[in-house]
């Protein structure tokens, strides 16, 4: 019950006494149509005038400055920035994002739904949540509460990033007052160059023949009731078989093999007379299908496993190359499965096995191509990334390259070959 209810400022807030004589605060919010109440935590009703007076100035600059006083439940609040990546998706345009990304930024953000908790709101945050939270009463950060999980330093980095851009918009927009969080200082491992993660994610080519051995010899056995297999899960190991296989021949990103149609592949033979014919495959990918938003056209080899599997397993000869029925693209979820089932048949080393995931195709196909003595600029086109990222992150991933430049002994110039030995030997004190 409210008791000796006093008006101040002239009747902008109320100062009123509970049961216990406590003296409480009451104001109107017409922006949001609500009324703020809070304890004064006094009975002095002076002191009680003051505190009152100086809460109400405090909120009137927050509504001044169109912060939000009530706050969401964050898994409410964060919606508007999901609503915005999702108006993103194929505009066509420099904002333009990928389905399979919306999806990505998505998961990022119902993990840190569970790390705040979906019940918190969103006002309730300060700008160290990342830092130090309480989830089921004991202090934690965000990279402890992820890795308990098991998520990798890489994974917990994205999810860090998804969630500065959505509270950057979030605050834009008007919708909490956190100005700039306070990001977790990189640790050794999350911080390592993206060439020493490449190179453990990346097949030797031992590795690439146990997996292909295990891919194109056991995985797709001939439907028995021996090995318990259904024509169902038989006809998608051969489906995954001609993914992977096609992956590592091209070097194209998940998302692109996903989206892959027949209408934007021919194959076309090579060679003849004095040299062997061959096969390749001409891909275009539609720049709404890409990372970087760039349509590109390249040949790869690999042509034959298109062929063979729409020859003799794919029901459908037009959509997605690699679907069910060519209507349905497959999930990213459906892949990786398969690819675990795969690797726990190989006899690829066990603590190998856990390192090496799909996108291992795409970083064997670079780097054989890199070591064959590619340019950088033609394997940068044809995957669809940049020189620098070529040069900073696959020219070190192989030691062999290193010791072969070594001990290299002519350059050419102006065309003439000039022995190494001789330039290095003017040196050598």
């Amino acid at each position: 019950m409210a008791l000796n209810e006093r008006e101040i400022l002239g009747g902008k807030a109320i100062i009123f006494q509970n049961d216990f004589e406590i003296w409480q605060f009451r104001c109107w919010i017409s922006e949001e149509k609500a009324y703020v109440r809070k304890s004064l935590k006094t009975k002095d009703e002076h002191l009680a005038t003051q505190l009152a007076e100086e809460m109400f100035y405090g909120i009137a600059v927050r509504v001044r400055n169109n912060e939000k006083i009530f706050g969401k439940p964050i898994e409410e609040a964060i919606q508007p920035f999901l609503q915005h990546k999702k108006a993103q998706i194929g505009v066509g345009d420099g904002t333009t994002i990928v389905k399979g990304r919306y999806q990505t930024i998505e998961t990022h953000l119902r993990h840190f739904v569970r790390y705040i908790g979906r019940k918190t709101k969103i006002t309730d945050l300060d700008s160290n949540f990342l830092n130090r939270h309480y989830v089921d009463g004991e202090q934690t950060n965000y990279q402890l509460f992820r890795k308990a999980e098991g998520a990798s330093d890489n994974t917990i980095k994205n999810e860090i990033s998804s969630i500065g851009a959505c509270f950057n918009y979030l605050f834009d927009e008007g919708h909490h007052s956190i100005r700039k969080l306070k990001f977790p200082k990189p640790t050794k491992n999350i911080s390592e160059n993206d060439g020493e993660l490449v190179t453990r994610q990346t097949f030797t080519r031992d590795e690439y023949r146990l997996f292909t051995t295990a891919l194109s010899k056991t995985y797709v056995a001939p439907v028995s009731v021996k090995n318990n297999i259904t024509e169902k899960e038989w006809f998608d190991r051969q489906l995954v078989r001609h993914y992977f296989l096609f992956a590592a021949n091209s070097g194209m990103r998940s998302g692109e093999l996903r989206k892959l149609k027949w209408e934007d592949v021919e194959i076309e033979v090579i060679g003849g007379g004095n040299t062997p014919e061959q096969k390749l495959a001409k891909v275009k990918i539609p720049a709404l299908n890409t990372k970087v938003r760039k349509f590109r056209k390249f040949y790869c080899v690999g042509a034959v496993y298109l062929e063979r599997w729409g020859k003799q397993f794919a029901k459908h000869k037009k959509g997605f190359i690699f679907s069910r029925d060519g209507e349905t693209e497959i999930s990213n979820s459906i892949i990786n499965k398969h690819f675990r089932k795969v690797m726990a048949i190989s006899k690829i080393d066990k603590q190998r096995q856990k390192e090496l995931v799909p996108y291992s195709l795409r970083h064997f196909c670079i780097t054989q191509r890199v070591m064959a003595g590619c340019r950088f600029e033609d394997v940068a086109f044809m995957c669809g990334t940049s020189i620098k990222q070529i040069e900073s992150t696959y020219y070190h991933l192989n030691e062999e390259m290193m010791k072969r430049t070594a001990v290299a002994r002519y350059t050419v110039t102006d065309g003439i070959a000039v022995p190494l030995v001789n330039i290095l030997d003017e040196t050598i004190d």
